[in-house]
């Protein structure tokens, strides 16, 4: 007789989907964590066009570059990357567009300017988003906002999470060919949570150190 397999988180997939949340595809842990990087994505965004010129930003006046000898200040490549054709908006929209099409609902990328792209794709991510944690496997949507958060935080120069710092260990979990990630662990003090920078696996603090300890 086989035996019935737990369920498991399709984000950190270690964490056991029991009781209520059986019936879930991502446990509450990770539901918090896409909640936090989308909340993340949406201040960081406004703050994006203060650093579109070189060694502008919040650390000083906007130099215009008008006279011969001064030259324009070329743009940060990092910031169009952002918010240009492919960016930011695009992507939050195509994740949008593929949760309304998994929900049988008509789906269209977000159209416009880039600010109304953002907004809508946004919105749309927020609304679906119990839906989605109820019905898909939303790995590879939280690796991507995880990226894109960490790309929008170092163009702003805000390179760190709040709350967040390294451990001394890395993360053991194994991949398809029985290799363990050895991606750095965070801390996250405010959520009290342990994440892999690099593959997402998230650990309890007391698993944690059990963990550690043996």
């Amino acid at each position: 007789m086989t035996a019935i397999r737990t369920p498991l988180c399709t984000v950190c997939r270690t964490a056991e989907l029991h009781g209520t949340r059986a019936t879930f595809t991502v446990c509450q842990p990770c539901v918090d964590w896409i909640d936090d990087h989308l909340a993340q994505i949406a201040a960081l965004w406004p703050q994006l066009p203060d650093f579109l010129e070189r060694g502008r930003g919040h650390s000083g006046p906007r130099v215009t570059g008008n006279t011969k000898t001064s030259g324009g200040i070329p743009p940060a490549e990092a910031v169009l990357d952002l918010i240009g054709p492919g960016g930011i908006p695009d992507r939050l929209s195509g994740w949008d567009v593929w949760i309304r099409g998994e929900r049988g609902l008509a789906a269209a990328p977000a159209t416009g300017g880039a600010d109304h792209r953002f907004g809508t794709a946004l919105r749309g991510l927020r609304n679906h988003l119990g839906w989605a944690t109820a019905n898909l496997d939303l790995e590879n949507f939280a690796k991507d906002l995880r990226q894109m958060a960490g790309a929008m935080r170092a163009a702003t120069g805000d390179r760190d999470e709040p709350a967040v710092t390294e451990l001394g260990t890395t993360c053991s979990r194994l991949a398809l060919d029985d290799t363990e990630c050895g991606g750095t662990l965070l801390y996250d003090r405010a959520a009290r949570t342990i994440t892999c920078h690099s593959c997402g696996h998230h650990l309890d603090p007391a698993a944690h150190i059990r963990l550690a300890t043996a």
